[in-house]
């Protein structure tokens, strides 16, 4: 039990290095598939339509993806008058342009997902880096500062507690 009391601190401070370690991979494969996902778009060369909440911008992000794929939307909607693929008749010719819109649409719901998507994860990648970082300053306290029998030393003077009677 001894052993365990004096070295309990480096396994707290082996887990922060391997929380910060796994928070950092997260927030370096996040931004490369963030980087992925606009390469990708950019590479379609799209532009938004003069019409669209972000006019005429190249598409390579969330923001331009969402505004392109509802003004899709709109526009589709406007030529088969309001109504949805399963609404128009068999035989109504706008059949297919509804179906090539709702493709489009798609594509760039699916981008402006996967941006968020990694943004997410960039978060998250964050937030465990610094839990882990957290947890290595607390390993250390209590394997440095605690263990070594210093802690009224680390504490400012107001905080420490009176010696025991004996």
């Amino acid at each position: 039990m001894r052993a365990v009391k004096k070295w309990a601190w480096i396994g707290a401070v082996l887990f922060g290095v391997g929380l910060f370690g796994g928070g950092v991979f997260m927030v370096s494969e996040a931004r490369a598939a963030h980087n992925d996902v606009r390469d990708a778009l950019a590479a379609e060369r799209i532009i938004t339509a003069e019409d669209a909440e972000i006019p005429l911008a190249r598409v390579d992000s969330a923001a331009e993806a969402k505004a392109q794929a509802d003004i899709i939307q709109e526009h589709t909607l406007a030529i088969t008058e309001g109504k949805t693929y399963a609404e128009l008749p068999r035989d109504d010719t706008r059949r297919n342009t509804y179906l090539q819109a709702v493709t489009l649409r798609t594509a760039l719901m699916e981008s402006y997902l996967a941006f968020k998507v990694a943004d997410l994860v960039q978060g998250v990648g964050v937030i465990v880096a610094a839990l882990g970082l957290s947890q290595v300053v607390l390993g250390l306290y209590l394997g440095l500062v605690v263990r070594s029998g210093r802690e009224q030393e680390a504490l400012p003077a107001f905080a420490q507690l009176p010696e025991p009677a004996r």
